[in-house]
């Protein structure tokens, strides 16, 4: 194939012209030449020769850089400032110049050149002719168009008498740009279009068009082609300012006898390129409502196909390729629906967990491509219709995804849009049943995901990206982490990510790191995300009762061992779910201690609000419950209720209608617990106010205790870091036998004590301590328990050690 030359320069900055030359060196469509002498270039460009010449616009504003007369040169005008691009669109293929401006932009030295502001230029009136190199399905389309617009300018002139209407730029230039008129060159260029990969194996094979049909779609899609085209639509219709036909310029166009309305019948049966809007209306522009209808265009997924541009997806929609290992049953489900029926339709039910993740990943393992899409991002029928062309042309499956969430009107647009014949499987997720016009309807049941299949996707997901597939991690995962397919992906691409950066960290530390960064996006408002600063050593609790705590993050871990290789899964009547309720006084460490479990599992920890869960509003509080629930399942988190019997109280008789709205509450969070998979912990200080039905349903109801003269002494020393400066005065075990106070307020006579002495000297000694001690009491009430100070200590003594 013959390459596009290039010329670069010159520019007075001949480092900035070397980048450019390195940016666009690697295209094999170019050969790039940096040109040094201002004379060289009216020299390199004599040959008459397909040519971008990239010029410096030294005067740094928006008009024309003065072109080369050769009409066989489109210049693009070039900041050297690295803050403005301006291209003077003179050339046939713009599509060639828009491809090298996005390998610019592509690059990786953005620093070289930056293409912030790229914007079109008034093309001049003379009109060149640029060609592309080689034989391509493209140049076939632009051959033929030259020689159909030939013909229809030569009849507009004959008719005419010669005048050229409006137009005052050069009519035999125009003219002779298309070549001469001659009806057998033009059907012969008709024939090698139409054997072009593009149509013979693509288009005529989808969509069956007739030759009249493929005539409409090319001579719609010129002026998106190259500016001359609409130059000619303007002199065939005598309106410069429409570069679009009309239906009656694109009925004379195909057939000179046909009229206007037999196009607008062509355009709107029931034939494929109807239904699919292969030719259809331009949209009118914002400043030009209410004018008559602009013209025609061809459909902007069949103008990238021509273009060879890849899907541009975006709007909500996006093709997938690839996926992690799929669900076997759902499989084998999928490959019988389509196998057996055509144009199947199948439907995947409100609220089925990762159900349209699990079918596109089921779809991909028997060989058929997805196309997905938001149901809330489709506004019109036009926009539906667009998403069915595109999976047509990319034999792919249509699937629309969360209709039970979008609008009335985008659902009522999925569902009563008869896409019947225009995609080859249509997928609707989040509806109970699929249209009444669908002939082979299935309702999907999409399964339970099984740690075994976790455990086999984050394998692959870790082998995919570089980390290994260590079995043991892989497992560690699954048991701790029901992410969904897309999450588990991100997961895996960040810890990959962090190990090229350097980091040497375990890999299942660094797959948890990363699932704990995924995680945050799923967090709704409702919930915060306490930080997770605590282990196992800063908990002071009795052995029996630190026992009972390490037990509960066991259960998560061992859980798909015991309830699904041994068997238990069919012996629990109230779900798979760990629940625990932690009581106790406040300050005992009932908090602390769901941190703790939070950071041993690796997974965050999602601490409910009850402010903002809780509603007057009949049916809100059970929404924002459901969020928190789905927040936490996504984000595989520890959901945390603190304060629990704020909700989780006792049901009451009923005697009015608040009473009957509040146990409808209760009664919900029993369901939504017992339908949890994950681990909820709540907190209370009078379990005697938690409702029986809950306590019956958790697995752990722990009783936190008061802490003992030895165990506060410990949590005194853990109070106090090691990197504190103390006095040689402060004698901690005097504080832990003389007052009976809980982790809790110990903590925060250590923090009240070392902000005193950090006014005061900046060391923290014994007066610090008591005079903290002291606020604290008397904050609690308990005024008799300050005469336990007044005693001094037996003996001053820094008592420091560690557990």
């Amino acid at each position: 194939m013959a390459l596009t030359r290039t010329f670069i320069g010159p520019f007075r900055r001949r480092a900035f012209a070397d980048g450019l030359r390195a940016l666009l060196e690697d295209d094999p469509n170019l050969s790039v030449t940096a040109l040094v002498d201002p004379e060289d270039v009216e020299r390199h460009l004599a040959a008459d020769q397909p040519t971008v010449l990239i010029l410096e616009d030294r005067a740094g504003e928006n008009e024309v850089h003065p072109l080369p007369r050769s009409p066989f040169v489109a210049v693009i005008l070039v900041s050297s400032e690295g803050t403005d691009v301006q291209i003077a669109l003179n050339q046939l293929d713009s599509a060639r110049l828009r491809d090298a401006i996005g390998l610019a932009e592509q690059t990786a030295h953005p620093k070289v050149i930056s293409l912030s502001d790229v914007r079109p230029v008034q093309p001049p009136l003379a009109l060149p002719h640029f060609r592309h190199g080689g034989e391509s399905a493209l140049r076939s389309v632009t051959d033929w168009l030259d020689a159909a617009f030939a013909l229809a300018l030569d009849r507009l002139v004959a008719a005419r008498g010669g005048d050229a209407g409006g137009w005052s730029g050069d009519l035999a230039a125009l003219m002779a740009g298309f070549g001469a008129a001659d009806t057998s060159e033009e059907a012969r260029l008709f024939g090698i279009m139409l054997e072009t990969p593009l149509w013979q194996q693509r288009l005529f094979r989808t969509f069956a068009l007739e030759p009249a049909e493929v005539r409409a779609i090319c001579l719609a899609a010129a002026p998106d082609l190259d500016q001359r085209y609409a130059w000619a639509y303007g002199l065939l219709q005598n309106n410069y300012a429409e570069p679009r036909p009309s239906g009656s310029t694109l009925a004379h166009l195909l057939d000179p006898d046909l009229v206007g309305a037999e196009f607008t019948a062509l355009v709107t049966g029931r034939r494929l390129f109807a239904r699919y809007g292969l030719v259809r209306p331009a949209p009118a522009p914002a400043d030009r409502a209410g004018e008559p209808q602009p013209g025609y265009r061809a459909a902007p997924a069949i103008l990238d196909l021509m273009l060879g541009k890849r899907p541009r997806g975006g709007g909500g929609w996006w093709l997938q390729a690839a996926a992690l290992p799929a669900l076997a049953e759902l499989t084998a489900d999928l490959e019988r629906l389509f196998t057996h029926v055509a144009d199947p339709v199948a439907t995947i039910a409100p609220g089925a967990h990762d159900g349209a993740e699990e079918v596109a990943a089921a779809l991909l393992a028997i060989g058929r491509p997805v196309l997905r899409a938001d149901a809330w991002a489709l506004e019109s029928e036009e926009k539906l219709i667009d998403l069915a062309l595109h999976a047509r042309l990319h034999d792919a499956v249509l699937l629309l995804e969360g209709l039970d969430q979008a609008s009335d009107a985008a659902r009522s647009l999925c569902l009563s849009t008869d896409l019947q014949g225009l995609v080859d499987g249509l997928v609707l997720d989040g509806v109970a049943s699929a249209p009444k016009a669908a002939r082979a309807t299935v309702a999907l049941n999409i399964g339970r995901v099984e740690a075994e299949d976790r455990k086999k996707r984050w394998a692959f997901a870790m082998r995919d990206n570089g980390l290994g597939s260590d079995e043991e991690t892989s497992a560690g995962l699954a048991a701790r982490l029901r992410f969904r397919l897309s999450d588990i992906r991100l997961v895996a691409e960040l810890a990959a990510g962090r190990r090229r950066a350097g980091d040497t960290s375990d890999t299942e530390d660094l797959m948890l790191e990363a699932a704990r960064h995924v995680s945050i996006r799923h967090a709704p408002a409702t919930v915060r995300r306490p930080p997770l600063h605590f282990d196992w050593t800063d908990l002071v609790l009795p052995e029996r009762i630190e026992a009972q705590v390490k037990a509960v993050p066991t259960h998560v871990v061992n859980g798909p061992t015991v309830l699904d290789h041994w068997g238990y899964s069919r012996r629990l009547s109230y779900g798979r779910g760990v629940g625990a309720l932690f009581c106790g006084a406040s300050g005992t460490g009932k908090t602390m201690s769901a941190q703790v479990i939070a950071r041993a599992l690796g997974v965050d920890l999602m601490q409910v609000e009850l402010s903002r869960c809780v509603s007057k509003y009949i049916g809100e509080t059970e929404k924002n419950i459901d969020a928190c629930f789905r927040a936490a399942d996504a984000a595989s988190a520890c959901l945390l209720f603190d304060e629990a019997d704020a909700m989780f109280g006792k049901r009451t008789q009923i005697k009015d209608a608040h009473d009957r709205h509040a146990n409808v509450e209760v009664a919900y969070l029993l369901q939504r617990i017992e339908a949890y998979e994950g681990l909820v912990i709540l907190t209370s200080n009078l379990k005697a106010n938690i409702d029986p039905a809950f306590l019956r349903r958790l697995r752990f109801v722990i009783d936190f205790p008061f802490p003992n003269a030895a165990e506060r002494q410990m949590i005194w020393e853990r109070a106090i870091p090691d990197t504190a400066p103390c006095a040689e005065d402060l004698d901690v075990a005097f504080l832990a036998r003389r007052l009976e106070l809980s982790g809790g307020s110990i903590q925060q006579i250590a923090v009240n004590a070392a902000f005193a002495a950090a006014s005061d000297g900046g060391v923290i000694e014994m007066r610090h301590v008591m005079a903290a001690t002291r606020a604290e009491l008397i904050k609690m009430g308990q005024f008799t328990a300050e005469r336990a100070l007044e005693d001094p200590p037996s003996r001053a003594l820094i008592t420091r050690g560690r557990a």
